[in-house]
């Protein structure tokens, strides 16, 4: 039987339209693929939760033998720990490394997989309008007057509204895939820089390790692993740590004296933690005096060497700094917070770097990656006893009245500046 052309235009369309409508929109991946790969992301995250506890447990070693003691053995335990945490570093950087580079490729399968769809659908909907337009008004007026049958027309209307809702079905279907395909692109960008940051600490790490392996044979050399001739380098050093903390102190108790009795109602989360480690010391009289202090106007935040540190709030970067004493390398970031009591501006403080990648002015988002955890400073290589370590110190402070002051000890450390301000409890934030 010969088919009228009518009846071949039709059938082209609904060929076209099951095809289309039957297209998967999500990629198809064997079970055995997927499976394997959720797999091998499980084992991952297992094995870097499990070096993730074995450096916090390296790091609350390190605190205790801190509060203990000034000797030499404490030292030298404390630079093992050290190196064993960043040993451990290494490998958790490696991991997510390993585990980053699984989300890239298995993100532009499925790029690559949602370009094919749209590319087939276009097609189709392409191939639609051509038979569309050949089965257009004119050839159903043509058809309905030849059979004189009010019925059929309406049939043949029906039929054409009907094609015309299935087409805005494919387009509606394109533009949910297109959606889909420019969201997976954002998650792989996103990936791809964090694959970045990555490689970056990786590298920073591994030099630090050196770092460590090289002030512990340094120390040793000095003392010649004698407790004696430890002692005396401890004694040497003590006074220019009081003078340094004493600076410190002067600068903050000036304008707390000036400013007065100030307040911000507590807003529990507002700001985000600058780094992820273990908290060694919090905020006022914690009663740790190793570095010569009573007051503690920040908290300490404790991590193996070269750990990531970030912006806790949106803002701008104020000042900047890099020596060898009081905070040693450190940012100070300005930023307007949400409190209970209404929007108030503070700067937020973080000092010891080993390194950071902002510069004064630029604006920072929170999250924003700003440098990596070092011990420069008050905490470091020349300055002994257990009061060393790799840390951030994290501190909070009323923008009224924040300021910088040149260092009065240049002679001795070279050019350096202190912060100081009026300073607020960080855990009230965090």
């Amino acid at each position: 039987m010969k088919l009228s052309k009518e009846t071949k235009t039709k059938t082209k369309i609904i060929l076209a339209l099951v095809l289309a409508l039957s297209l998967n929109t999500y990629p198809v991946f064997a079970d055995e693929s997927v499976d394997a790969l959720n797999q091998q992301k499980a084992d991952l995250q297992k094995k870097l939760n499990n070096i993730n506890d074995q450096i916090k447990n390296y790091q609350r070693q390190i605190s205790d033998i801190q509060k203990q003691a000034n000797s030499l053995k404490n030292e030298i335990s404390i630079y093992d720990k050290q190196i064993a945490s960043t040993e451990l570093e290494i490998d958790a950087n490696q991991t997510q490394i390993d585990g980053t580079n699984l989300q890239i490729d298995e993100l532009e399968k499925l790029i690559a997989q949602k370009n094919r769809d749209i590319e087939e659908n276009r097609k189709i909907l392409a191939e639609l309008i051509v038979q569309l337009n050949e089965y257009d008004n004119e050839y159903v007026l043509k058809t309905t007057l030849a059979s004189g049958s009010l019925s059929e027309f309406l049939d043949q209307i029906q039929y054409t509204s009907s094609f015309q809702d299935k087409i805005y079905q494919l387009v509606q279907k394109i533009k949910e895939l297109k959606a889909q395909l420019e969201a997976e692109q954002r998650d792989l960008e996103a990936q791809l820089k964090k694959l970045e940051e990555l490689k970056q600490q990786l590298e920073i790490t591994k030099e630090a390790l050196d770092t460590q392996r090289n002030q512990k044979q340094a120390l040793l050399n000095q003392t010649r692993g004698l407790e004696s001739n430890y002692q005396k380098l401890l004694a040497t050093s003590k006074q220019e740590e009081i003078n340094l903390q004493k600076e410190v102190d002067d600068l903050d108790a000036q304008i707390r004296a000036k400013l007065g009795n100030r307040t911000i109602i507590p807003s529990h989360g507002v700001l985000s933690w600058p780094m992820d480690g273990v908290l060694t010391q919090g905020y006022g009289n914690t009663g740790f005096t190793a570095l010569g202090y009573n007051f503690h106007n920040g908290i300490d935040i404790a991590a193996p060497a070269g750990k990531p540190i970030y912006a806790v709030y949106d803002g701008t970067v104020l000042y900047t700094d890099k020596s060898d004493a009081s905070y040693g390398n450190w940012v100070a970031i300005k930023h307007t917070i949400p409190t209970k009591g209404g929007s108030r501006d503070i700067v937020t403080l973080y000092a010891h770097f080993r390194s950071f990648i902002v510069k004064e002015g630029q604006k920072v988002s929170q999250g924003d990656l700003i440098g990596y955890e070092g011990n420069t400073g008050n905490t470091t290589k020349k300055l002994y006893g257990p009061s060393r370590g790799y840390h951030i110190h994290f501190g909070v402070y009323d923008a009224e009245g924040f300021g910088v002051s040149p260092g009065a000890y240049s002679k001795i450390y070279g050019p350096y500046k202190v912060p100081y301000g009026y300073t607020y409890n960080p855990l009230d934030f965090l």
